[in-house]
């Protein structure tokens, strides 16, 4: 039944490889959305803070568990590690992340219901980063559907079941149990039975090759890492200044930005094999042709979302969050031309990344989220809701800056 109903064909069309991959990602990125939202609207602004500053950590640590090994693998032709290999490595980041995540915890003092909440979200968004490794073979196997399929299914299930047990107990705490139990039948359904389908499992203990991704993949990682502490970094100062209550006003406020990201990943995803083969085979005016139609693309629907966002963005969220935002009018047509910008810096961050030049993402991340940490809690401080906005902004800006100076010296060697 897995094999005819999921795995289908094993020659998928471009066509079908292009919209499974586009609704798993689209119901992916959706997902935070809809389930910050609701919760808020479903027990209140408070409970819905804890949650949405809940969501905001998993999203930044279970990048310990992805640990960006998902484009190095598509990106790296030779395939030097096998996906046993990358399955030790996988197990194992997923647990350093829950224990960073329950450390975390336990700095900032969290009481015990907050503490619950906070583990059982990073607990289920865990499960979405070791779900990658099974997706990343697909991917590399020319089965990009196979793991648009994983993601789109695997989230509806989860979140139903989340809102069904939300609506019925008013407890996030066993809302969240049902997810996570939810989050591993579906891995078990979409990621173990159709590799099985479609592959060989198998986990990997060899310490010099599992030492060899980490050594390799780690300038990846650790950008990619500060890349949603750069997202994060407003969010987090939020929940150190400010109440619970606006912890949910910002969420409702800046999660929409994601669409932009959702958007530049429909357009760069697919593209990434054929910009590595254009670079690999000196193929330069094809590449900068990409990828100056990639980054109009991303303005362009920037430019659309702002549009938007002014003329009806706000009536929506009233809506779907249930809180009156019409004071922040401003403040979210700013934080999606952010967003734009933060989609155009993981534009150039993809070039880099097929440029192998760990170290210019390294700097730039760096440079980017030590200036993020210093002026977030201090413009949330005196600005508020729009300071975290600001704050954003500089240190997304910075890092693009970043980016563009260390193509342009790339290049100027090559």
């Amino acid at each position: 039944m897995i094999e005819r109903y999921v795995v289908g064909t094993e020659n998928p069309s471009e066509r079908q490889l292009f919209w499974w991959n586009m609704a798993g990602s689209a119901v992916y990125a959706l997902a935070s959305m809809v389930l910050t939202y609701m919760t808020i609207r479903m027990v209140g602004a408070l409970e819905g803070g804890i949650f949405a500053i809940g969501l905001t950590l998993a999203q930044m640590f279970v990048y310990i568990a992805y640990y960006e090994m998902r484009n190095f693998q598509v990106t790296d032709p030779k395939a030097a590690y096998s996906f046993a290999d990358y399955h030790g490595v996988k197990i194992l980041n997923c647990l350093i992340m829950i224990g960073v995540c329950a450390l975390y915890c336990f700095i900032k003092k969290y009481d015990a219901y907050k503490f619950l909440v906070v583990m059982l979200v990073c607990l289920y968004r865990m499960l979405d980063g070791y779900a990658d490794v099974f997706e990343a073979d697909f991917h590399n196997s020319g089965r990009l559907d196979l793991a648009g399929k994983s993601m789109c299914f695997r989230t509806v299930l989860s979140v139903a079941v989340y809102f069904i047990l939300l609506f019925f107990t008013r407890s996030l705490l066993w809302a969240m149990c049902g997810a996570v139990i939810s989050g591993l039948l579906g891995i078990y359904v979409y990621n173990i039975l159709v590799m099985g389908c479609v592959g060989h499992i198998a986990v990997g203990w060899d310490i010099k090759k599992m030492t060899g991704i980490w050594r390799e993949c780690f300038p990846l990682f650790l950008g990619m890492f500060l890349w949603t502490y750069l997202l994060s970094a407003s969010r987090m100062a939020v929940d150190d200044v400010m109440t619970s209550d606006y912890q949910s006003y910002y969420q409702v406020l800046f999660l929409p930005v994601s669409v932009i990201n959702l958007f530049a990943g429909f357009v760069i995803r697919p593209s990434m094999v054929q910009l590595a083969d254009y670079h690999a085979d000196g193929e330069h005016k094809l590449f900068w042709k990409k990828i100056g139609g990639i980054l109009g693309l991303i303005m362009l629907f920037t430019l659309v979302c702002m549009a938007g966002a002014y003329v009806c963005g706000i009536p929506v969220l009233n809506v779907l969050a249930g809180c009156d935002l019409s004071e922040f009018r401003m403040l979210f047509v700013f934080l999606i031309f952010a967003g734009g910008i933060n989609a155009a810096a993981y534009l150039l961050y993809s070039v880099l990344l097929i440029f192998r030049s760990g170290a210019s993402v390294l700097a730039g991340y760096v440079t980017a989220s030590v200036l993020a940490f210093l002026i977030s809690v201090r413009m949330v401080r005196k600005f508020a809701l729009w300071g975290a906005g600001a704050s954003y902004l500089i240190s997304i800006s910075v890092l693009a800056v970043i980016f563009v100076v260390c193509i342009v010296v790339l290049e100027k060697r090559r």
